[in-house]
């Protein structure tokens, strides 16, 4: 099952359509997609310092589109709420720690909030700066959640992808994006 590792659902059949609003939904955060291989990453972990970010997007298994983001440690939640907004259907949020009961999660269906359990830590993790949103959940597992929604590929995530790992219903596509400059000076405000 999931273990040091997360992702992003959307309940949706058409995975080209999931990536074209992510693309979307990035631009509008003040990223530019870019062609880099889904091998080129940067090596830094916490979102708010990544120049680049790297995202699989998996064909539609058991009516939810799954993505994962380089590292696999941590998926984003605003991205999660947007997409669940923009495409007005269901998506779901999880990160699981190590342990397998320091998880955070969430689970969004058009504008709505149905269910958010985290704690938001600000952190200088490995030296790099973020949020890490785990929290101590032994009376829900991991698996529990993920098998009640339904939810595929429980064992997968981006470094899988690239090493090879295969998917029954086809090949994800990839989607890179890059900061762009004038996104720089916004985001260092916000830091």
């Amino acid at each position: 099952m999931m273990n040091n590792s997360a992702a992003i659902y959307v309940a949706h059949t058409d995975h080209a359509a999931v990536a074209t609003a992510l693309a979307a939904i990035l631009a509008a955060q003040g990223f530019v997609a870019v062609d880099r291989p889904p091998h080129a990453i940067s090596g830094i972990i916490m979102i708010p310092d990544k120049p680049y970010r790297h995202f699989f997007i998996a064909p539609s298994t058991q009516g939810w589109v799954t993505i994962w983001e380089d590292p696999r440690y941590f998926a984003d939640r605003s991205l999660a709420r947007a997409l669940a907004a923009h495409l007005d259907t269901r998506s779901v949020w999880i990160e699981v720690g190590g342990n397998g009961v320091s998880w955070a999660r969430g689970l969004y269906h058009g504008d709505a909030v149905c269910e958010e359990r985290f704690e938001a830590v600000e952190t200088t993790f490995y030296g790099e700066r973020g949020i890490v949103h785990l929290t101590f959940d032994p009376d829900t597992l991991p698996e529990e959640w993920i098998t009640q929604l339904g939810l595929p590929y429980p064992e997968l995530h981006y470094e899988a992808i690239l090493a090879g790992a295969t998917l029954p219903a086809g090949p994800p596509l990839h989607l890179a994006v890059q900061r762009s400059a004038s996104a720089a000076p916004f985001a260092a405000a916000l830091g």
